[in-house]
């Protein structure tokens, strides 16, 4: 799995080391429960950024060194350490927390639980709209075989219409449960880096606002690629990365700890093979990559 930037973790370190929540649950003791809190979340992130970028072990040490580091500012600052010398317990715990984190996912080709858990709710914030742009790029017809690789909950898929058969490809299980509720769309619970299709199965596919979630991105444009038939369309759709507001929204998903790592539209079209006619099409904030197979001569 990618490893997190060094500024994040670093940036995560300094905010952990500074006795922040002290300070707020000495100014408002009132709200020293959620100083507990603060001061855990710092530590969980101080775990899990630090066990991707440092290694699991060398994270660890370094969380107890922060941890003695800390003591010794809030000593200085508040001339008492008062009770936060033994929520430092608490603290290694959530960094500890955090470290297994992130070794779960790496073991797991970085599974997002996350979208799991919110897959109940994720239309309702992100309502389908008929995507009447990638359609007419499409060119769909009623013999079409379609691939959604991370369609979700088919919040795209159930629009691509007409088409014989419409297939939702994602890693969480949660989402996909949703997608099958919906008329007409098939799930598969895969990789988009390991897709369970022969070479050619599809006439085309569609990869929508997702992208930058998957494990390993030019792994995924490859195999979307195996997978696309002889004269097939492959649309790749994420935030146009050219815009402040999308490098804005990146930034805010790396403090979430999310793995998003968006690009270009010129960096995906590289992933693709010579032969590919790649065309980039940016519309409304988001990029289009839309490359077509050559037909079998």
């Amino acid at each position: 799995m990618r490893k997190p930037s060094w500024w994040l973790t670093v940036l995560w370190f300094l905010l952990a080391l500074l006795p922040l929540p002290a300070l707020w649950g000495r100014a408002a003791p009132r709200a020293v429960g959620l100083a507990f809190l603060l001061q855990a979340a710092l530590y969980f992130g101080v775990g899990y950024l630090g066990s991707g970028r440092l290694g699991y072990g060398t994270a660890l040490l370094a969380t107890a060194m922060l941890g003695g580091a800390q003591l010794m500012l809030r000593a200085v600052w508040l001339g008492s350490l008062g009770v936060w010398w033994g929520v430092l317990l608490i603290d290694f715990a959530a960094a500890l927390g955090g470290a297994l984190l992130w070794r779960w996912r790496a073991s797991h080709y970085g599974a997002d639980f996350h979208f799991d858990l919110i897959a109940p709710w994720y239309e309702r914030l992100i309502h389908p709209q008929d995507p009447h742009h990638l359609l007419e790029v499409l060119q769909l017809a009623p013999e079409h075989r379609v691939l959604d690789a991370g369609g979700g909950t088919g919040r795209v898929a159930q629009f691509l219409k007409p088409a014989r058969q419409v297939v939702v490809a994602d890693l969480s299980v949660g989402m996909l449960r949703y997608a099958l509720e919906k008329e007409g769309l098939q799930a598969a619970a895969a990789l988009t880096e390991q897709l369970p299709f022969p070479d050619g199965t599809f006439d085309r596919i569609v990869m929508v606002d997702a992208l930058h979630h998957v494990f390993e991105q030019e792994a995924s444009v490859r195999e979307l690629w195996r997978v696309l038939a002889p004269g097939g369309r492959l649309v790749i759709e994420e935030p146009d990365f050219n815009l402040p507001l999308v490098k804005a929204l990146a930034l805010g998903e790396k403090v979430l700890l999310m793995r998003s790592h968006f690009l270009l539209p010129q960096q995906i079209a590289a992933f693709l093979p010579p032969e590919a006619r790649v065309e980039v099409v940016t519309t409304s904030g988001m990029a289009d990559v839309v490359a077509t197979k050559p037909a079998q001569a």
